[in-house]
């Protein structure tokens, strides 16, 4: 048996004040937590059937990293119980950790939290300091990407979060008063019914990549891509690599490039220089996240605008990866004007002049345009999106326009109020939901946007039962008093 993974029983478990001392003690402490406040026990949502036979679920969940993730285990402490998250990726491979994040560690400090909602034997320090000792976690300096999805796959077993590795999303429809979810697994079309989806499938799946017009109208399709995309760094073995943009992933995705093997690498930038403050770390305060969706339009608007005034700028340890390699070269004041091919090599023109590369990787963020997005081709034309609810004075990312306008609790809203009514049932919990919710999809956002997405889910199963409840709490009829003689008769069974 391996100490580290076995399950304790309950009655070995470390006594108050003990140190634990493996993950086999965390997790009996964490399981001893999670039963004492497993309160109260009832499942409460009514079941919903169809008559075709088909399994309706009440909440599926598109995507398991940690947005999905938590988000399910978040479902289970509320009983509502008849829930799934489905994730295309194999298991291990959820979110971006595995795949487009090329960055050795994480970007976020190693004391947030969030991802445990709120239990503190669930914390990454204490998983962490149950495998390797307090001692270790205090002279961790980042928590790395493979860390990272440990941690998550050993929350996903301990706490048993259903999930369905494998499964792909393709288009979202309403059918039959609940939600038809088209799906692909194992080369195989199905359909998967719910009464509620909660969206934590991340930024590809609200709009896709940005390339460059120069790049997407002058280069044929083999020699770019994104780097949000797969990569195959070793077919640049020994080439000549442009990318394109200058934040965290353009200075991740050139590192792996020549550490790979590519032969050189040149870095554009529109700027005279890579911008000196990440105002996203302002954001991190309570008053901000906690409070943040519910400020007005104008207030939101003027404060997202504040902080994406300056793009973020990659951490220094991005930028060492690189500065001294003599391989890489940075070009400042370089938006990229036209490309073209001569012969089998790409022409990058910028106004420092033209530069020959093999290929290239356009860093160059994602799109919220939910109209270009596969996933939502039935329903996009009725989401409202914030050009649709407010004209700022001025100000704001050219995709502020295009972002959805949710509701309180993540949740769409209607272009037009009574075509779609069903669209406050879809809870969008991806990046494009910052304008509307403050930051999400980051760890330090999951410690307040899962409690309120989780208000706003149990509030609109309890709002559209509500007939249902009243009926319940009017046959209700059981006491521990029956029986005693200052007590009245019981009611007759209705």
């Amino acid at each position: 048996m391996n100490p580290d993974t076995a399950t304790l029983d309950p009655g070995a478990r470390p006594a108050a004040g003990r140190s634990i001392k493996s993950l086999a003690e965390l997790e009996a402490a964490a399981l001893r937590d999670l039963e004492i406040l497993d309160y109260p026990l009832k499942s409460w949502i009514r079941p919903v059937a169809r008559e075709d036979g088909a399994h309706v679920f009440d909440v599926v969940v598109i995507g398991g990293g940690h947005s999905g993730l938590c988000a399910g285990m978040a479902l289970k402490r509320e009983k509502i119980l008849n829930s799934i998250i489905l994730d295309e990726n194999a298991a291990g491979e959820e979110g971006p950790w595995q795949t487009y994040a090329r960055m050795p560690d994480l970007r976020t400090r190693k004391s947030v939290t969030g991802a445990e909602l709120g239990y503190p034997n669930l914390t990454y320090r204490a998983y962490f300091e149950a495998r390797f000792g307090a001692a270790a976690y205090e002279n961790l300096k980042r928590i790395t990407c493979d860390e990272w999805t440990s941690y998550l796959q050993w929350m996903r077993r301990l706490l048993d979060v259903p999930v369905r590795n494998g499964v792909r999303v393709d288009l979202i429809d309403r059918v039959g008063g609940v939600f038809r979810l088209s799906t692909r697994e194992n080369g195989k079309s199905g359909l998967v019914y719910a009464r509620r989806i909660i969206l934590a499938s991340g930024p590809l799946s609200t709009g896709g990549t940005n390339i460059p017009e120069p790049i997407a109208e002058g280069l044929p399709k083999h020699v770019y891509g994104h780097v949000y995309d797969h990569v195959d760094f070793g077919a640049l073995k020994g080439k000549a690599v442009a990318v394109i943009g200058a934040g965290a992933s353009a200075f991740d995705n050139a590192g792996t490039a020549l550490e790979q093997g590519a032969g050189e690498v040149h870095l554009f930038v529109r700027r005279p220089h890579i911008p000196r403050l990440s105002l996203i770390r302002w954001t991190d305060f309570s008053g901000f996240l906690n409070t943040y969706a519910d400020l007005d339009d104008d207030q939101r608007w003027k404060l997202a605008a504040e902080v994406q005034r300056n793009p973020s700028p990659p951490p220094i340890r991005a930028l060492n990866r690189v500065d001294k390699r003599p391989d890489f070269h940075i070009h400042f004041s370089s938006p990229v004007s036209s490309a073209r091919m001569d012969g089998d090599k790409v022409v990058i023109v910028t106004a420092t002049g033209e530069h020959r590369v093999d290929h290239v990787l356009c860093a160059t963020g994602f799109s919220f345009r939910l109209d270009k997005a596969p996933l939502f081709a039935s329903i996009a034309k009725h989401i409202a999106l914030w050009r649709d609810r407010y004209t700022p004075e001025s100000g704001g990312s050219d995709k502020f326009p295009w972002s959805p306008y949710l509701g309180r609790h993540y949740e769409f809203v209607e272009k037009i109020p009574g075509e779609a009514p069903w669209l406050k049932y879809i809870f969008n919990f991806t990046q494009s939901a910052t304008l509307s919710m403050g930051p999400t999809g980051r760890v330090s956002g999951l410690k307040y946007g899962v409690r309120r997405l989780m208000i706003g889910v149990g509030n609109s199963f309890m709002r559209e039962d509500f007939e249902t409840h009243l009926a319940s709490v009017r046959r209700y009829n059981d006491s521990e008093l029956d029986g005693h003689p200052w007590v009245e008769k019981p009611l007759a069974k209705v």
